[in-house]
């Protein structure tokens, strides 16, 4: 059964008449590899960069409430009474176990164990919505409609039908509360539920990406500015009006470096196995029986290691090198290589990190030999090399370290 086609809006973004009023700069977001002969061609997709309070709008991440617009988000939505066990023998994770109101992030391989999708998986009573890159949501449909047979499973892409926002920040739940005239919000990790804002019903789940409460909105796209509107009123209103406000990539892409998330077709891709991205703990299931390319996962599990694996990387300086830039051994073990060391890995990530001291932090793609914490690196930036170290995805965020 074909997947449907989103159907065309008029106005690709109501926001931006919104976004531009309050100064934001734009940036263009795309996928890491261009497209080839065999992938549908992608729509130019333009993200808030910054709305010229940079230092400001990182603030607002680590001490209040930060408004994300994320139009680089796309949706697939899978109907029928067959929808849990269909999704079930494709993904990496175990999707027949859930009951409406949770979720999973799960891979869709292809046969070669790499990844096709990086997915959410938000699971209701009548239905099962799929969040992933916008990018992917062409490929995403063929692959699963490629196996569907007789089951009872329609797949259709949402895209258009509605706007994703994100909120970040500590006071996140505190904003929601206040706009649904409820003494707390709590929402555990990737279960999500309807409520209502500015009189319009949104759909809400938790996906923390910068190390804080992450609350994300899914708003009907014709009532898009209503919403954001509301909430924009609601953070200037006290306790939250010093301490929230609109932001851009460009503080959270510090704050989620900082924390350790790797991003799909930024810091892995198409070429990644799961075992690279450090994500296996999240994503993969090791007791759910058989699924797309389940015999390469489990058998790098069972039998070795991947060659290279994300991790996290921390540098002596404030200067910042640029994605794809090769991380070089700081121990060569003869004079031969002291002027030309060779390469461990590969910078994918970067930002400087006020929790730091502005000192630069990576997400970088390491050799499996070399990605042991500890490990002494070299790191070319604006001209120079600079010393570094092998880290844990999850500690890059902690103060005060050399």
């Amino acid at each position: 059964m074909a997947a449907a086609p989103a159907e065309p809006s008029t106005d690709p973004s109501p926001l931006r008449p919104l976004l531009e009023q309050a100064g934001a700069g734009f940036m263009t977001y795309g996928p890491m590899h261009p497209p080839d002969a065999a992938t549908p061609a992608q729509p130019t997709i333009e993200l808030v960069d910054t709305f010229g309070e940079y230092e400001a709008e990182y603030a607002a991440i680590r001490k209040g409430v930060a408004l994300l617009t994320m139009p680089q988000r796309g949706m697939i939505e899978v109907t029928g009474a067959d929808r849990a066990a269909f999704l079930h023998r494709l993904l990496t994770h175990d999707i027949s176990g859930l009951t409406p109101g949770q979720g999973r992030r799960a891979f869709l391989l292809g046969k070669t164990g790499r990844i096709v999708a990086d997915l959410l998986v938000l699971h209701e009573t009548d239905r099962t919505v799929l969040t992933l890159d916008a990018t992917d949501l062409a490929t995403t449909a063929q692959e699963l409609d490629k196996y569907l047979f007789t089951e009872d499973a329609r797949i259709r892409d949402t895209t258009a039908n509605s706007i994703h926002l994100a909120l970040h920040g500590p006071a996140a739940p505190d904003l929601i509360a206040a706009l649904t005239a409820q003494s707390t919000f709590d929402l555990p990790p990737l279960e999500h539920r309807d409520i209502t804002l500015a009189a319009t019903p949104c759909q809400i789940f938790r996906h923390d990406e910068t190390a804080a409460p992450g609350l994300h909105l899914i708003v009907p796209f014709a009532h898009a500015t209503t919403v954001y509107q509301a909430l924009l009123a609601a953070m200037q209103q006290p306790p939250l009006h010093d301490r929230a406000r609109s932001i851009g990539w460009l503080a959270y892409n510090t704050a989620r470096v900082e924390a350790g998330t790797p991003i799909f077709h930024i810091d892995f891709g198409p070429d990644t196995l799961p075992h690279e991205t450090a994500l296996l703990d999240a994503a993969v299931s090791f007791t759910k029986g058989c699924y797309v390319g389940q015999e390469v996962v489990a058998r790098m599990q069972n039998l070795g290691h991947p060659k290279r694996i994300l991790t996290g990387l921390a540098l002596e300086d404030h200067r910042l090198p640029s994605a794809g830039t090769p991380i070089y051994d700081a121990t060569p073990t003869d004079d031969k290589t002291a002027d030309q060391p060779p390469a461990i890995g590969a910078v994918t990530s970067s930002a400087v990190s006020p929790l730091r001291s502005g000192r630069a932090i990576a997400i970088a793609m390491m050799k499996w030999t070399r990605h042991t914490p500890g490990t002494e690196a070299l790191v070319p930036a604006e001209g120079a090399r600079f010393r570094a170290r092998v880290e844990p995805l999850n500690s890059l965020m902690q103060a005060n370290r050399p």
